[in-house]
């Protein structure tokens, strides 16, 4: 029997980030009793989701920088993959203040949240600059892996959804921010493309765990 176009997708690529929009969009938006937003606001369970898997990702990737028999430029490459990981984690969470309330007043006051990160800070929001890299982050990992082999920066094509999805929507909501007009609505739902970011980079860990023999293949 002849594959068809579904089949060879699904075969080709991880579609999980368009079920989580069809999840999202298609049902769970509609729940009464702001259910939606408490999954997908700032502070909601998207969000915390994020840091859970980006963590896991930090601790797979510090298994893997030890694994022996690597290039040196293999190590260094899982060493700024942790160090990404940890930077977005601790932005996150505001480098902690979340939990243990303390903060720098400096940042604080120029801080769209009134907390100490770095990527609401007034001026990085008012130029969309915060977009801008989120876009280009994910723009950089998903095309990575049509141009270049797998490495520990350059993601198996077959994820490449998983940031290419996030990098478009994050272009079109800041074009419609800044023209006012758009001939779709397009919501502040940045916290939903993080967190399939964020899943994103799970997978590529767990995938080179696997060829590390780090965790057993399901099959």
């Amino acid at each position: 029997m002849e594959e068809n176009r579904w089949d060879r997708a699904r075969r080709n690529f991880d579609l999980t980030p368009l079920a989580i929009l069809a999840v999202l969009y298609g049902a769970l938006q509609w729940l009464p009793f702001g259910i939606f937003g408490w999954i997908q606001n700032e502070d909601g369970l998207m969000e915390w989701g994020s840091v859970v898997m980006l963590a896991i990702a930090a601790v797979t990737a510090f298994k893997l920088l030890r694994q022996r028999d690597q290039s040196f430029a293999t190590k260094v490459s899982w060493v700024l993959f942790f160090a990404i990981c940890l930077l977005f984690i601790g932005e996150e969470i505001s480098w902690g203040e979340r939990l243990h309330g303390y903060g720098i007043e400096a940042i604080r006051s120029v801080n769209t949240q009134g907390e100490t990160n770095l990527h609401n800070i007034r001026g990085f929001q008012l130029k969309g600059l915060l977009h801008l890299g989120w876009a280009a982050f994910g723009l950089a990992l998903g095309l990575s892996s049509w141009i270049s082999e797998p490495s520990p920066i350059s993601p198996d094509r077959r994820l490449c959804l998983y940031f290419l999805i996030p990098a478009v929507w994050y272009l079109g909501f800041e074009f419609c921010r800044k023209e006012g007009h758009c001939p779709i609505t397009v919501q502040n739902h940045q916290e939903i493309y993080e967190f399939i970011i964020a899943w994103g980079l799970l997978m590529h860990t767990r995938i080179w765990a696997k060829r590390r023999n780090l965790v057993r293949s399901s099959k």
